[in-house]
């Protein structure tokens, strides 16, 4: 991370003061705190504290049921977030697209999934590229047709690749995204692979997250239906396994850790799972915290309990009447695809924590591009000038309206810039 720690930032990045020439190795000895006004707001911070938890509790947890962690990368695009990822045990990081992929080439990484399937001449042309630049790195993908098989391989063999590349084939469920239908497609995407040398066939992998239902628990029982299925699927690979190797067995994971470990957990024996959650490093304040609080409840919290990280910064701008006021973020700052921001606290600047002011019954209700609108219950004392702390709501679309971010300590100064790549 040598090339990032001394890149030197200025005021055209977002969230940086007015004359700054700073690198995240030059960042701590500015003492900048945000609770004092010295980086403009708005702004996105990630807690120090809250990511180190995290990291580790994930570790010991995949650690503890022998499972693999291969992190959804294409979260935080942040190759300082995959440095300490990697340096907490992660197998492998995993990603999107292929032009993610490049970015894990640019800084290193040794093992990329790409949990999709590859098409187009120009992903294949840059795949098959890396595939020959980068012999010692192990590359896998996701497959879910004989089409996708046939148009994998033969862009491949096309643009001259030198060796193979490692697929899972993907259970999907109906109605949702990719993935076979059926155990029988299953096999017949098997039974193509074989057929290829430039696909090598190494397991089977599903996304349980899109699960929604009614109730946590109906949710619950939706993905245990796909990762049945999932299951089913492995046990049919693994009765024509010849591999040296354990085959993958791979699952998302953040939202429902205890369905995933109930599931794999015995399949650890005959498979190498592999737990792809990207968002458990940061958390969050909104979906991905109910939905794990629900997943806690029902292991009798046997998974790891995480933390928020991720904060927006505004001031208060306008009050023009009695119960709204305007905040200085909107769509270009924050996610608001599964919830709106979530006002935490306020204070006025300059002042400590101690004097942090909670804001139970406000509730932000739309976002213009540059603004807030948030509905005031009269109890909040807010004043134009007023700092005021949210949460976020599914870090995988708060991460990208950031392409740098100030990590913090619990006293709110800033330690660390960490940059993403999306």
């Amino acid at each position: 991370m040598t090339q990032l720690n001394q890149l030197t930032l200025n005021h055209a990045t977002k969230g940086l003061p007015y004359g700054a020439q700073v690198s995240s190795s030059e960042v701590t000895a500015k003492h900048w705190n945000v609770l004092k006004g010295d980086l403009p707001f708005p702004l996105m911070t990630l807690k120090e504290s809250a990511i180190e938890h995290n990291l580790q509790a994930m570790a010991d947890w995949c650690a503890a049921n022998n499972f693999l962690l291969s992190p959804h990368g294409k979260t935080t695009m942040c190759p300082q977030i995959f440095a300490r990822q990697f340096q907490h045990g992660a197998w492998a990081m995993t990603v999107a697209s292929v032009s993610q992929a490049m970015v894990c080439l640019n800084f290193g990484i040794k093992r990329i999934v790409i949990a999709n399937q590859i098409v187009g001449s120009s992903n294949l042309r840059s795949l098959a590229a890396a595939i020959n630049s980068y012999s010692f790195v192990e590359f896998y993908c996701l497959v879910d047709s004989v089409a996708s098989v046939n148009h994998l391989a033969d862009g491949l063999k096309r643009y001259g690749a030198g060796r193979s590349i490692n697929v899972l084939v993907e259970w999907g469920h109906n109605g949702w995204r990719t993935g076979v239908r059926s155990e029988a497609d299953g096999l017949a995407v098997l039974a193509e692979v074989a057929k290829h040398p430039l696909v090598k066939v190494c397991g089977v992998e599903a996304f349980e997250g899109l699960a929604s239902a009614p109730t946590r628990d109906e949710e619950a029982q939706v993905v245990d239906e796909v990762l049945n299925g999932l299951g089913n699927l492995a046990e049919r690979l693994r009765e024509v396994w010849a591999g040296d190797e354990l085959p993958l067995f791979s699952v998302g994971g953040s939202a429902f850790l205890d369905r995933v470990q109930q599931m794999a957990k015995p399949l650890t024996e005959s498979f190498r799972v592999v737990v792809r959650s990207g968002c458990y490093v940061t958390h969050d304040h909104g979906m991905y915290d109910r939905k794990h609080g629900a997943a806690l409840i029902r292991s009798n919290r046997t998974i790891p309990e995480f933390k928020p990280a991720m904060e927006l910064w505004s001031y208060v701008q306008s009050i023009p009447e009695a119960k709204r006021a305007y905040l200085t973020f909107g769509k270009r700052d924050c996610a608001y695809c599964a919830d709106m921001p979530i006002p935490l606290f306020t204070l006025s600047e300059g002042e400590t924590l101690g004097a942090a002011r909670p804001m139970p019954n406000a509730k932000v209700v739309a976002l213009n591009d540059q603004h807030a609108y948030l509905d005031l219950s009269g109890e909040e004392q807010l004043q134009v000038g007023d700092l005021v702390c949210c949460g976020i709501s599914h870090p995988c679309l708060a991460f990208d309206k950031w392409r740098v971010i100030p990590v913090v300590n619990d006293d709110y100064e800033v330690i660390d810039l960490y940059q993403t790549y999306f």
